[in-house]
């Protein structure tokens, strides 16, 4: 994939956010996981091996997230080319035959108005689960209604499955530099929240007062930027 569609469907994979907030969510965490095992322990190298092991779980855990979400992105995306080839194929072999296909199934007032306009006897012909009441609606207009089981086509090509990727790749707003603010502040609240609430229990409250005062804040900068821009986006 090009490189700007794959990084719209990186952001869509990591709920809207970019390379630079998935970098700040690690450090951030990975740090503050070793600043907590110093003031506990008092111990600096300890708590560098954990703030490296942290930054790795994140890291692999990033990019296992990312590899399962590309390939049910392929798999979907081979799943409809497939189904489109065998509607279109079923669907002129309906109109050979003299039927007419119907694709989405119609609404109840929309099929009426088919039956009203073409001649009676005409044979609808729609694809997935049977509508009895549909049917029932089309016979008495003088009509028939068919359904017929979904089926699969032939497989797509590499490049036809690229192109419906490329094709279907969410769009960017055109506000990237408001994006990178555009980050969920919870689990920063949550943390701060906690930290605060260790702090009465804990040895060097200063300390731990201080980690959860930041939390909250950078929580609290992340969400107003993000109702901001909701706003902004809302008609």
């Amino acid at each position: 994939m090009d490189t700007f569609v794959e990084r719209a469907y990186r952001k869509q994979c990591f709920q809207g956010r970019s390379p630079f907030a998935r970098w700040l969510d690690r450090t951030f965490f990975s740090t503050l996981g070793g600043v907590c095992l110093y003031l506990l322990l008092g111990r600096l190298v300890p708590s560098l091996l954990l703030l490296l092991a942290i930054l790795i779980l994140l890291i692999l855990y990033d990019v296992r997230k990312w590899s399962r979400y590309r390939q049910k992105l392929w798999r979907n995306a081979a799943n409809d080319l497939r189904r489109e080839g065998w509607l279109r194929q079923e669907a002129e072999r309906i109109r050979k035959a003299g039927g007419v296909p119907l694709y989405p199934t119609p609404e109840l007032d929309m099929l009426t108005g088919l039956c009203l306009r073409l001649r009676e006897g005409t044979a609808f012909h729609c694809f997935g689960t049977p509508a009895p009441e549909l049917a029932a609606a089309a016979a008495s207009m003088g009509c028939t209604l068919a359904f017929h089981p979904w089926g699969q086509g032939p497989d797509p090509s590499r490049a036809q499955v690229i192109q419906r990727l490329v094709r279907d790749a969410p769009k960017r707003s055109g506000l990237a530099w408001r994006q990178l603010l555009q980050l969920s502040g919870n689990r920063y609240l949550l943390t701060g929240c906690l930290l605060l609430l260790l702090s009465i229990f804990l040895r060097r409250a200063l300390y731990w007062r201080l980690l959860g005062s930041l939390c909250l804040l950078i929580g609290a900068v992340r969400r107003s930027f993000r109702l901001v821009t909701t706003k902004q986006k809302s008609p």
